[in-house]
């Protein structure tokens, strides 16, 4: 009797193994199904988010970016206005909490302080690879598929007025950007950038798209007795 029992047992504790391991599979398949579907649905959008940007020529907007400082509590303000004229031309006038000048133009970026009368040039994509700044943000619909070669794009959730993409770069895994792109308009008007101590708030408004911009904003000319800085 104690033997037909333990049989019993052994056939029962091998059907919950059975029963076990097909819920663990079906998880399993549908979590990747999710995920796949969840990787169609960016694409699908980042596709449109690219078609929208296409017919964008210029664009101005003001942006209040917003430092906190996590070991001090501490936060910083900085306050300008982003002017961007494709195919590469880049300016950024900022004026908290010190006046700058930034010219970008596809190859180099150079930040002009004019109260310290100097002028640091850089070449751009150092700045990119290294910060997700206002102007790559407002860009984001032409620039996903460079950004792409070295960060993780994924999708990380909506919200009544948003679809929010997630940025993961492939090297730095204390850095991170959500981007949230405003269904309606397709443009970015918030970011939020985590990186080791600091969180970085970024937000957008006053949209102006294809205006008149002079190409004369975008070309930095050194006034007399200026330094300039080649990084």
């Amino acid at each position: 009797m104690i033997r037909n029992l333990s049989v019993v047992t052994a056939a029962k504790f091998k059907f919950s193994y059975v029963w076990h391991l097909i819920l663990v599979l079906m998880f399993f398949s549908c979590n990747v199904l999710a995920q796949e579907s969840n990787v169609v649905v960016l694409f699908d959008f980042l596709a449109r988010l690219e078609q929208s940007d296409k017919k964008t020529n210029t664009i101005k907007a003001k942006f209040v970016q917003t430092v906190f400082f996590e070991s001090t509590g501490e936060k910083q303000e900085i306050v300008g206005t982003v002017f961007l004229k494709k195919p590469d031309s880049i300016y950024i006038t900022q004026r908290t909490p010190q006046e700058q000048r930034i010219y970008i133009n596809g190859k180099t970026i150079t930040v002009y302080t004019p109260n310290e009368r100097q002028a640091v040039v850089d070449a751009w994509k150092n700045s990119v690879d290294s910060d997700f700044s206002p102007a790559s943000i407002v860009g984001f619909g032409s620039s996903w598929r460079e950004l792409k070669k070295a960060n993780d794009i994924s999708l990380e959730g909506y919200d009544d007025n948003h679809v929010i993409i997630k940025i993961q770069p492939f090297k730095n895994k204390n850095f991170n950007a959500k981007i949230y792109i405003e269904k309606e308009s397709m443009r970015p008007d918030r970011a939020i950038v985590n990186s080791e101590g600091l969180k970085i708030e970024i937000v957008f408004k006053n949209y102006i798209v294809n205006s008149e911009l002079s190409v004369n904003i975008f070309k930095f000319k050194a006034p007399n007795n200026v330094e300039i800085i080649k990084l």
